[in-house]
C-alpha cells in the first residue's frame, strides 16, 4: 500500500508488529510532538534482472493522517513537494 497520493503527499504502511499503542507506533503516529524525524527512503522496485536496487532518499515528511493496527497505515506529507519527473516515475507503470 506504499504510493505517492500526489507530490506532497505519500502513503505508506508500517510492518506487520507495528500497532498504534507500540513506542515505534506512537512515535510515526505523533512524530510532531516527539520531535521525531521521519525520513522516506523509497525504491520504485525491490530486484530488476537479479539486481537488488537501492533506494532514493525523498526527504523528510509528517504524519498527518493515520488508520488500522498491525500495520498502520500512515499519510505523510513530505517537507518539500517532490519534482514532477521523480513523481512520474515512481506512479507510472512500465
Amino acid at each position: 500500500k506504499d504510493k505517492f497520493i500526489n507530490e506532497r503527499y505519500f502513503q505508506w504502511e508500517t510492518p506487520n508488529s507495528t500497532s498504534q499503542d507500540s513506542e515505534r507506533g506512537k512515535n510515526i503516529i505523533f512524530n510532531t510532538d516527539r520531535a521525531i524525524n521521519l525520513h522516506l527512503f523509497i525504491r520504485k522496485y525491490k530486484e530488476i534482472d537479479r539486481k537488488i536496487e537501492p533506494y532514493i532518499y525523498i526527504g523528510k515528511g509528517n504524519t498527518v493522517e493515520y488508520e488500522g493496527e498491525k500495520p498502520i497505515t500512515v499519510k505523510l506529507e513530505l517537507e518539500h513537494e517532490i519534482s514532477a519527473n521523480l513523481y512520474t516515475e515512481f506512479t507510472k507503470k512500465v
